[in-house]
């Protein structure tokens, strides 16, 4: 690409990424302008400054990522005009909620959607994640008119993704989309190439306005169609422990543990795939990337619990162990809290295995070599995370 093409390019992303521009087209396309309290400005400038910068994008890919920063300021903006309106948002208690976290393709999203199935237990549907106004009401919640519409957005999406990472209007979603209407989320990370953003979101970035954002969004959803407990998931939680106890000091954390061998080639695949929509990303790059993004995170936490804190309010499982018998798995963490697993609870996650089986939506095929992965090296970059937690490796 000559110069001058690639100034066009980049002048043409600071004009559409321009972050003041996409605030003023929001509120006036929703006559909508109270943002709420928690700060989020400094993590668009940081989003947009990346974009601009670093991630190449152009046409389509470029139109569509400014999209998706509007769309999210517009669920933002109606989320805080719903919260005006209805008084009683605000005075929502988020008690004790069960929070699971670990490794990406570590067995998060099944143990997630699996806890989520206790009718004590309450979760964000993805419909509600999407299109969170008005706020859900119990007596309509099953038959929602935004399910359909999730459905149909989900039916679109490939056959190859929905073979990676399972996706439903009404599963569990996890929190990294809550995030991102904070504009504090890895999921910008995952779908374009943002290196400046996400070393500025691991390493730099205040949590805080997050996590007052997210208690604010657990609210919307819980005023009217509330239950006894919210799980929750997301392996990025392993970044900010600190934040995460600070918001809600009464959590109940579910670690998962898998060999890094097996997830970090599969992350890396995931990433690669989704950044193709926006790039042509280098495979070997996105590898070493990941790598790095996630030991943090795992030094991170494993330093958090060394020190003792909330060492409670933690319980570790392994994916070994949730293949063989997931039920078990379960059982161990209510006994843990102290919860209680009733027979209506085995029933529905009974139902729950049967109907979301491992492949279901095809297989996800990948050679670690193809990121400059292998065991023996993944083994020697996490030997110590393996030793500490006794994970089981192959």
């Amino acid at each position: 690409m000559n110069d001058g093409a690639g100034n066009e390019i980049g002048n043409e992303a600071a004009r559409v990424l321009d972050p003041s521009r996409l605030i003023a087209h929001v509120e006036a396309a929703t006559g909508l302008n109270d943002w709420g309290t928690p700060e989020f400005r400094t993590a668009l400038d940081q989003l947009c400054a990346s974009a601009i910068d670093e991630a190449d994008l152009e046409g389509a890919a470029l139109a569509g990522f400014a999209a998706t920063i509007e769309r999210l300021l517009t669920n933002r903006l109606r989320l805080y005009a719903d919260r005006a309106a209805f008084p009683e948002i605000a005075t929502q208690k988020i008690v004790a909620p069960l929070i699971v976290t670990g490794l990406p393709r570590g067995g998060t999203t099944i143990l997630h959607g699996l806890l989520a199935q206790d009718p004590a237990a309450r979760s964000a549907a993805k419909w509600e994640v999407d299109c969170p106004s008005p706020p859900p009401r119990a007596e309509n919640r099953a038959n929602d008119p935004r399910i359909a519409i999730s459905t149909a957005a989900v039916e679109a999406i490939p056959a190859a993704f929905r073979a990676m990472h399972a996706m439903g209007a009404t599963l569990p979603e996890e929190c990294n989309n809550f995030f991102m209407m904070a504009f504090r989320s890895p999921n910008f990370g995952a779908t374009a190439n943002l290196p400046s953003y996400m070393r500025w979101l691991i390493e730099d970035a205040d949590m805080a306005p997050a996590f007052e954002f997210h208690r604010h969004f657990l609210q919307h959803l819980q005023a009217f169609a509330p239950a006894g407990y919210w799980v929750l998931k997301a392996p990025p939680y392993l970044w900010w422990p600190e934040a995460l106890f600070a918001a809600y000091p009464d959590a109940r954390v579910v670690v998962t543990h898998r060999d890094p061998a097996d997830v970090m080639p599969s992350n890396a695949s995931l990433i690669a795939y989704l950044r193709g929509y926006t790039g042509t990303p280098d495979p070997l790059a996105v590898g070493k990337e990941q790598v790095g993004h996630w030991r943090t995170g795992l030094d991170r936490m494993h330093r958090y619990r060394s020190s003792g804190a909330h060492s409670e309010q933690f319980i570790d499982t392994y994916y070994t162990d949730f293949v063989s018998a997931p039920m078990g798995v379960v059982a161990t963490i209510y006994d843990r809290f102290d919860m209680t697993l009733s027979n209506e609870a085995r029933d529905a996650m009974t139902r729950f295995l049967a109907g979301n089986t491992q492949g279901k939506h095809g297989r996800h095929d990948y050679q670690a070599e193809t990121f400059g992965l292998s065991r023996e090296t993944l083994h020697r970059e996490f030997g110590d995370y393996i030793a500490a937690y006794a994970i089981p490796t192959r």
